[in-house]
């Protein structure tokens, strides 16, 4: 008689069939993807290239995603290829750019159909669309914009165009800027979770949630400077650009809800006050669309003849200069910490990888430091100034162009600069340093567990686990205002100023670039372009061509990554979202429980600036 199987057997054989049958799925979906690819490489070399053509073509500006300065690519892994999960897409500003300013002197074009709805972007970036699209329109080509809906950068890009039209459905939802924050004092006073924070910089608000019940009197004070100087600018370029009496989009956010009592069609309310020629449904786009530029199949049912951005620039990217003298740009983007760079992540690693490239090309005789970074952590931030200070110590110059934020941490990096350039509009300063340890004790007390034993030095003597003794708390904090007087020394000794006068400016508060170059914080305001040419005349260059160092790819990745490419599959960032997404986790925001503390000189309010 046979003897029956124990249910720790069965359980092992069931676990057995779970791993085969996901490794044939994984083995599967690998040879499907090899196989699909093959087969197009096979197709492709049958079919001839069509050629490119833009006569009597609109331009179809419809990026969605973000706006990035340069795009990171990832590898994906294997649970999101199972998952299906896809990456945020990513368009390069300066391509962005190129498109636009290339389409207003490009007479072959019929005109420009701009679609901004769906592509997210700080508002540095916001106004150089908003005067690439005004400046098409002044060389007398129509442009047309549509959205389903209309938020503040949305808005100021549209605002620019000959025809602005809205979805029925829809509004504009250009409320202004407001600053809305959670705070969790009385949450983790009821559950017993105690945090010990540490911050040096009176503006420094980003541990307020912890420590707190409502917005500090200081943090009102900061953001209300930069922000109207900053509203009033937009509401100037929507005003003028829709030819509106002035006050007209301060009106429309302040009495829209009483206005939609008696006309709950907001976007007719909008179409009232002449910030929309149009509310029309897509079919109805579609339709005038088709009456203003028919197409070649003179389909009515059809959009008209386009040419997609990525089509365009491939006809108006210009040559490649092949002088033998280089300017590297190394981009800062994104949360700075150790590790590789990923979307949204500057991954110290990788930075100092590019910067000591550029350190060993002999051909490379400047260097652009684009930086687009709300700062992060001060030992990764320490790592790239300490790279760049080799860079610098071969008598080469460092130009930094600040992007939409160089704040804290982004802040850090450009000390070793000769030349500091921002956009008027660029988030700076938050010039600050602080820690947040939680410990469990009061969890711990809570639920009945002591914690006791032995240790051999009384340094050791303390975990997360028991109050903070005041030895530790008093050598934290003096730690805490040592990287902050450090961090307050380093800028002042780039500025060349004594400490004291960027002591008065600093204290966690941010500045616009506009402030930022009153108060000796900046040298110039323009763009990358800008600060390349400053980088050339720092060198006594005539002749130079632009190099961009980026993350290097290993063979597998790059495998990986042109056979879904040529598949079709989107590249997904997976491992890296989620790895950034403990890092800044909203709850526990710089808090490794393997360390005793962990410093931040992260703008973590400036997350906290979002549009309505």
């Amino acid at each position: 008689m046979n003897k029956p199987k124990s249910i720790w057997s069965k359980a092992d054989n069931f676990l057995s069939l779970i791993r085969k049958l996901l490794l044939n799925a994984v083995t599967a979906i690998v040879l499907i993807i090899i196989t699909f690819s093959i087969l197009g490489g096979i197709i492709s070399s049958f079919t001839e290239d069509e050629s490119i053509d833009s006569n009597g073509k609109i331009l179809w500006f419809k990026p969605t995603g973000v706006v990035v300065d340069s795009v990171v690519n990832s590898t994906p892994s294997f649970d999101s290829l199972l998952l299906g999960d896809t990456s945020t897409e990513q368009h390069e500003l300066k391509d962005l750019l190129k498109v636009l300013n290339s389409a207003a002197e490009d007479e072959s074009l019929a005109a420009v159909y701009v679609n901004v709805s769906e592509l997210g972007m700080y508002y540095a970036s916001a106004f150089e669309i908003a005067n690439a699209v005004k400046n098409i329109r002044d060389n007398g080509k129509r442009v047309i914009a549509y959205a389903e809906n209309f938020g503040n950068q949305a808005y100021l890009i549209s605002s620019q165009a000959d025809t602005v039209m809205v979805n029925e459905y829809g509004s504009v939802s250009a409320f202004g800027f407001a600053r809305k924050r959670e705070f969790y004092k009385d949450l983790y006073e009821n559950i017993n979770l105690n945090f010990n924070v540490f911050v040096a910089g009176d503006f420094k608000s980003g541990p307020e949630p912890y420590t707190r019940n409502s917005m500090s009197e200081e943090d009102k004070l900061a953001w209300n400077e930069f922000a109207n100087p900053l509203w009033l600018k937009m509401t100037q370029m929507m005003e003028s650009g829709r030819n509106l009496n002035v006050g007209t989009i301060q009106d429309y956010g302040d009495k829209l809800w009483e206005m939609s009592i008696d006309n709950p069609e907001i976007a007719q309310i909008a179409l009232e006050l002449g910030m929309v020629d149009m509310v029309v449904s897509r079919e109805e786009l579609r339709h005038w669309m088709y009456k203003q530029f028919p197409n070649e199949n003179n389909d009515k049912n059809e959009l008209p003849d386009q040419i997609s951005i990525y089509e365009y620039l491939s006809l108006v990217d210009e040559e490649q200069n092949s002088s033998e003298n280089k300017i590297a740009i190394v981009n800062v983007e994104g949360t700075i910490v150790t590790g590789e760079a990923s979307y949204n992540v500057a991954g110290s690693d990788t930075i100092v990888k590019n910067i000591r490239n550029a350190i060993k090309d002999t051909s490379v005789k400047a260097l652009v430091l684009r930086v687009n970074s709300p700062g992060g952590d001060v030992w990764a931030s320490e790592l790239i100034t300490n790279a760049l200070d080799e860079f610098k110590s071969s008598g080469r110059p460092i130009v930094t162009s600040m992007g939409d934020i160089a704040a804290s941490g982004g802040v850090w990096v450009t000390t070793l600069s000769d030349e500091i350039w921002a956009k008027n509009e660029t988030i700076t300063g938050s010039i600050g340093v602080y820690g947040i340890i939680p410990t469990l004790d009061g969890i711990y007390e809570w639920a009945g567990i002591q914690v006791d034993g032995v240790t051999s030095t009384k340094a050791g003597e303390w975990d997360e686990r028991l109050p903070m003794p005041e030895y530790v708390t008093t050598a934290i904090q003096a730690g805490i205002d040592h990287t902050y007087n450090k961090f307050v020394s380093k800028v002042a000794e780039n500025r060349m100023v004594p400490d004291k006068e960027i002591l008065s400016i600093a204290g966690g508060r941010i500045w616009s670039g506009e402030k930022a170059l009153q108060l000796g914080l900046v040298d110039k305001i323009g763009d990358l372009d800008d600060a390349v040419e400053s980088a050339a005349s720092f060198a006594n260059l005539d002749d130079y061509m632009v190099v961009s160092y980026s993350k290097e790819m290993d063979p597998f990745d790059l495998f990986i990554n042109e056979l879904l490419n040529s598949f079709g599959s989107k590249i997904n960032a997976g491992s890296e979202i989620k790895m950034l997404a403990k890092i800044i986790d909203s709850n526990y925001k710089f808090i490794d429980l393997d360390k005793k503390i962990n410093t931040a000189i992260y703008c973590f309010e400036c997350e906290y600036f979002s549009s309505e």
